[in-house]
């Protein structure tokens, strides 16, 4: 994606409330918990019961036993009873035990705080994402979430999405005390990428026992199995000084599919069904534009393939109807088992060309495994955490970590085509096909009336319909007018002639499942260690260096892969001099096109070995024409983060104190090196794979960056009379990154007032940064497909822009009377920018949390936010809003309108609209 600074700002407020209720000694457990239940052996020599402390609770109050200091998520200003001035949520490792779930981010993604944007049932949507279960606090993305395991970085495991986040799925589940989930901007804290907050992990790392626990469940469909095998063992020794905790944990969670679920297993939604007059407000009309149907099917596409003829806009008779406002439908003709054709049926609704079909015999986008909910995933970790107290001074520590997850998952199908989805553009000496551009190029996209495999009765419907088509003044497959001019009526004569002698190519709109479910592959492993010391001195004063390396790879096996090329060169088909079916490139070498890679002994080798393709209907594809198609491509990737931080942390009880207690402080430094790189095979790197022309990544540099930060809490007052306590704090880190981001600062304030002591009032405000990942700093050009934007040009747009978008239009060269609706997706080139500087966010909190004493173990809390991003890091947007900005401006010289192309005698290589 293109990567640039955005002028504007995006802006988030909201509120959280909580009340959590009051937990009993013992709670009913549900069905999975009891099955899980009963199958824990707990062995520890000290074993907790639950009691109010385990609630959620989003106070960010903490209290030591007596003799102990603890930090909470924020700071690490450590304190025998420390609050925060930030919104906390913390969940227990015995919530998430009771919750029954294998996975860690669903429980999560349950919080309020939290949105669903990467779980493991929509970790499909994205190539090389599927099974990843990252976090994403208040919907700002899960690069602005920082994720923490024990108040440290860990490196990164979703290195095709952002490079940054953490995949929780390496976290085991058992091995967790809490869960702290850190509400505002902590950058001043714990530096980049804690814009919207922080997740942080406390592990058991003082365990003294052994607990084994099995558990099993399905759901009520017979689907979405899910099984757990974890072990937990840990021994003090040394008299308490030292402890040595070791655990390892097998989960799998099984796929399943919308097929087998009532609510899901057709497409029920909203469809637009009318649009109000130019210039007049929503609705103006008093007629809905939007009405909602159940077993919605599609207009454009079908398994056994579809073709859809366009007639002139505001036909009158048109010959399959007009929509509300007179456009006319494009007239959908469906290919059977066996090769016969027939016209789609069903209530036709929704706006031209295409709208969509309520029942009927159309294409159902969720049946079988075309829609996957959740893909499979086997996770495996093991863990070890260790320390011995050689002296309070000195306390060395350990954690170590292995991780392997296996995520599997089909998607919809190898590839789609629709006649214009690969963009062939073929010059062929002494041919004119005028059935996609004005200009006479050949699509070998689009297929033949001749082609051999072509039933007589499909050929014979489809010829009478494309003839009538011509003959109201339009392109039948893309709706373009052919006009009055001697050019356009030379065009339309042309075409007339091409569907009598069988040369026409029309577009076949296929989901090719014929050629298998596309099945991605994908084994993640994460190593990390950690190694440091700390300790106490000068009786209140305590210092921490530690040392954290992971490592994390990928490899990624796509099955089903198509090879682009060799299927145009495959559907092209036509008989050789002995009658038998070949590939057309084989006896006219004009039909061969260019090589997708610049190689052109590759291009004569798949000639040589091309296997014709029969492309009508379900069951028509050979298993020669599969084997000839389909490749299964590979990529590998690896993320490396070194990180070193240092700190002292105490207070000034012995030199002076404050009426409200001694100010405490942090003091410290800290340096990070990240690498990410992301490898893929030649076959997909040089553009023959229908997941478009993706190049490796492989930065010129790794990303590194020094740090030095502060924090002080100043307890100003206390034991007053409405002034249990008033207690403000500060922090700040400079950061100075390699390349253009440069320094960069960040820093927050806070203020906490107890007028009794039953409520606390407190307030915050954070400034944040988030420094350009490797990603988005180095990323290469790659090609992708955009959904198809609304023309701004087009008539029935014109009205819904600013008031210059008319005169940049007509600047533009638009024609009169220019209503271009687009059919398919758009294609665009997107990458990196090393010239990116950090993001800026404001962060503001307010709330209060009220623990009435009357009531013991009730917290009630409620808290506002506001967090704003500045100098967002983001693609340039949708091609919806590229196109926007563009014709919206005070003028077309603007940066916008340089980032696409139009199609036209004068804008691109193609003659058919938009202009």
């Amino acid at each position: 994606m293109r990567f640039y600074r955005l002028l504007g700002a995006t802006a988030l407020t909201g509120a959280v409330l909580m009340v959590p209720s009051i937990v009993s000694a013992q709670a009913q457990p549900s069905p999975m918990q009891a099955q899980s239940d009963a199958a824990a052996v707990d062995a520890s020599a000290e074993p907790s019961a639950q009691n109010a402390s385990d609630t959620a609770v989003a106070t960010g109050q903490a209290t030591a036993a007596a003799g102990n200091d603890i930090v909470v998520t924020g700071s690490r200003i450590r304190s025998p009873n420390i609050q925060s001035t930030s919104p906390i949520t913390t969940v227990s490792g015995e919530q998430l035990f009771q919750t029954g779930k294998v996975s860690v981010g669903d429980t999560l993604n349950e919080l309020p705080q939290l949105r669903n944007t990467f779980s493991q049932q929509n970790s499909t949507q994205y190539l090389g994402t599927r099974g990843l279960n990252l976090v994403d606090l208040y919907g700002l993305g899960t690069q602005r979430t920082l994720v923490l395991v024990n108040g440290r970085r860990h490196v990164a495991g979703d290195i095709l999405n952002t490079g940054v986040s953490v995949d929780i799925n390496t976290i085991p589940s058992d091995l967790i005390k809490d869960i702290q989930v850190l509400t505002g901007g902590a950058s001043a804290t714990y530096g980049s990428d804690a814009v919207a907050g922080v997740v942080n992990f406390v592990l058991k790392d003082d365990y003294d026992g052994l607990s084994l626990r099995g558990q099993s469940g399905i759901s009520k469909y017979g689907d979405a199995g899910a099984q757990l095998i974890s072990g937990i063992a840990g021994k003090n020794f040394g008299g308490g000084r030292g402890n040595i905790t070791v655990s390892a944990e097998y989960a799998h969670q099984e796929d399943y599919y919308a097929s087998g679920r009532p609510n899901v297993k057709q497409v029920n939604g909203f469809v637009t069904v009318d649009t109000d007059p130019s210039g007049s407000v929503n609705g103006a009309d008093n007629v809905f534009d939007r009405a909602f149907f159940n077993d919605i099917r599609s207009a454009t596409i079908s398994t056994g393939g579809q073709v859809g003829i366009r007639y002139r806009p505001g036909l009158a008779g048109a010959p399959c109807g007009n929509d509300a406002v007179g456009t006319s439908y494009t007239c959908a003709y469906l290919f059977q088992p066996g090769g016969a054709l027939a016209q789609q049926n069903g209530l036709r609704v929704g706006l031209g060309p295409n709208g969509s079909f309520i029942n009927g015999n159309g294409y159902n986008s969720r049946q079988g495994q075309l829609l996957v909910l959740s893909p499979d995933l086997k996770r495996y970790s093991f863990n070890l955490l260790g320390h011995y107290e050689i002296s309070r001074a000195f306390v060395p520590f350990v954690e170590a970590k292995y991780s392997r997850s296996d995520a599997r998952g089909s998607q919809s199908g190898p590839f789609f085509s629709t006649g214009t989805t690969l963009g062939d553009v073929t010059s062929v000496t002494g041919v004119s096909d005028f059935s996609y551009f004005n200009s006479g190029d050949v699509n070998r996209e689009g297929v033949r009336l001749d082609n051999p495999y072509l039933a007589g009765q499909a050929r014979a419907t489809l010829a009478t319909q494309l003839t009538a088509a011509i003959n109201s003044g339009v392109n039948p497959n893309t709706g373009a007018a052919f006009g009055t001019t001697a050019a356009g009526i030379a065009r339309q004569n042309a075409s007339l002639g091409q569907v009598a002698d069988g040369t026409y190519r029309f577009g076949l709109r296929r989901n090719w499942l014929d050629l298998g479910i596309r099945d991605e592959q994908i084994r993640r492993e994460t190593y990390r260690i950690v190694g440091g010391v700390r300790g106490d001195f000068n009786d209140d004063w305590n210092y921490e260096i530690s040392a954290n390396y992971g490592e994390f790879k990928e490899r990624n096996l796509i099955q089903g892969n198509v090879n682009t090329q060799r299927y145009l060169l495959s559907l092209d088909s036509t008989r050789n001099a002995a009658g038998q079916v070949v590939c057309r490139a084989q006896v006219d070498p004009r039909y061969a096109g260019g090589d997708a890679g610049s190689n052109p002994a590759q291009l004569a080798a798949d000639i040589a070995a091309c296997v014709p393709i029969n492309p009508f209907g379900d069951g028509s594809v050979s298993q020669a024409a599969r084997d000839y198609l389909t490749v299964a491509s590979r990529a590998q990737g690896k993320i490396t983060q070194f990180d070193a931080t240092g700190f002292v942390s105490g207070d000034f009880s012995q030199l002076f104190s404050f009426p409200g207690g001694p100010i405490a402080f942090v003091v410290g430094g800290e340096y990070r090196r990240e690498t990410n790189k992301y490898d893929l095979d030649d076959f997909t790197q040089a553009g023959y794979a229908f997941y478009n022309a993706i190049p490796a990544l492989n930065p010129p540099t790794a990303f590194e960056v020094k740090e030095a930060f502060g924090e002080l809490r100043v307890p100003l007052l206390k034991d007053l009379p409405l002034i249990r306590e008033l207690t403000v704090n500060g922090s700040g880190r400079v950061s100075d990154y390699k390349g253009a981001a440069g320094t960069v600062y960040a820093y927050s304030g806070g203020i906490q007032y107890r007028p009794v002591n039953d409520l606390m009032i407190r307030g915050s405000y954070s400034r944040s940064v988030r420094a350009p990942n490797l990603g988005e700093l180095y990323s290469a050009q790659s090609q992708n497909f955009a959904p198809a934007p609304n023309d701004p040009c087009s008539a029935r747009n014109l009205a819904t822009g600013s008031a210059t978008r008319v005169a940049n239009c007509d600047a533009a060269g638009r024609p009169a009377g220019y209503d271009f609706v687009y059919g398919a997706s758009l294609e665009f080139v997107s990458g990196g920018n090393p010239n990116l500087r950090a993001e800026k966010s404001d962060s503001y909190t307010g709330g209060f949390v009220l623990t009435p004493s009357v009531v013991p173990g009730l917290s009630i809390s409620a808290d506002y936010y506001d967090i704003t991003v500045k100098n967002v890091i983001t693609s340039t947007g949708s091609a919806q809003d590229i196109l926007n900005l563009c014709y919206d401006a005070t003028s077309l010289d603007n940066p916008f309108c340089g980032l696409f192309q139009r199609a036209g005698a004068n804008g691109g290589p193609r003659g058919e609209q938009p202009f």
